[in-house]
């Protein structure tokens, strides 16, 4: 079901997000401090290097690149070169931003984390183009997966550590969201909720760290089905341009030998035929 597109060996990948700019996947290795460009036709995959923890990657409709590194978020040019454009509105020691993604407005929806994962610590920030913080809530205790429904009505965010993907009812012209509640709760044997994208049916695609899977879940809230994958520790998923081929990247963060050895594509970027596995 699924191939390896790069055989990189990320510590932690993550953030994946088709750079329409380039007709490449843009991604992360959180902590292995760089920032990716795969191109899929050569299967050159060019690196970047930054300091680490680098949270997310995002690229705006200008084609301009965007990270996350520590509490700061930054411009990168082509060539590497970076420009600091804002802090965190919490930020300080200790604290990271983790998984965040662009509006078609130019807004950046980001999560700032603890890395000593104190419950109840991390905040969801939207910072807009003029540049002004808003705190949209709070309570969340390793805040991942962000993504809308196809009517952007309805904004989806992931606690992995709590196991729960929320819904909010969501204004995609203000911005304005409320009524946050429980879409569903994953059972923990299944693996935790990462990162996560919505299909073009509407359906949530979580990618269950620690479950080796990516859980489909209908906007209803129950878990349609499930791709099975050959890493353990998945961590998100973006579609290409063509919405035929879903890019998934994955981890290698705390695996034994033994356990890389059973899967030796852990830390890769793989790609999943999304129509062959869906039908």
């Amino acid at each position: 079901m699924s191939e390896v597109a790069f055989a990189s060996q990320a510590v932690l990948g993550e953030s994946p997000v088709w750079s329409a700019s380039t007709n490449r996947l843009l991604w992360v290795d959180a902590l292995g401090a760089s920032l990716n460009l795969f191109d899929p036709i050569t299967g050159q995959n060019d690196v970047y290097a930054m300091p680490s923890p680098l949270g997310f990657v995002a690229e705006t409709s200008a084609g301009q690149w965007i990270v996350g590194i520590g509490c700061h978020v930054e411009r990168v040019s082509r060539s590497g070169d970076r420009q600091r454009i804002a802090t965190a509105l919490h930020g300080k020691v200790g604290y990271r931003f983790n998984d965040a993604t662009l509006d078609p407005f130019g807004r950046l929806w980001v999560g700032l984390m603890n890395e000593a994962l104190k419950e109840d610590s991390g905040y969801l920030y939207r910072l807009d183009p003029d540049g002004a913080w808003y705190t949209v809530d709070s309570g969340f205790t390793l805040i991942n997966g962000i993504d809308w429904s196809r009517d952007r009505s309805t904004l989806y965010v992931t606690d992995s550590r709590k196991g729960v993907i929320y819904a909010y009812d969501h204004d995609p012209l203000s911005g304005e969201v409320k009524n946050r509640r429980p879409l569903i709760l994953i059972n923990p044997h299944q693996g935790k909720p990462d990162g996560l994208t919505v299909d073009r049916e509407g359906c949530l695609l979580s990618v269950l760290f620690d479950g080796a899977a990516i859980a489909r879940i209908s906007p209803e809230g129950y878990i349609a089905s499930t791709i099975a994958l050959p890493v353990p520790r998945p961590t998100s998923c973006a579609f290409d341009v063509t919405g035929q081929h879903l890019y998934v990247t994955s981890a290698r963060l705390g695996l034994s030998k033994s356990e890389i050895a059973r899967a030796p594509a852990s830390g890769a970027l793989l790609r999943i035929d999304y129509q062959q596995v869906t039908g």
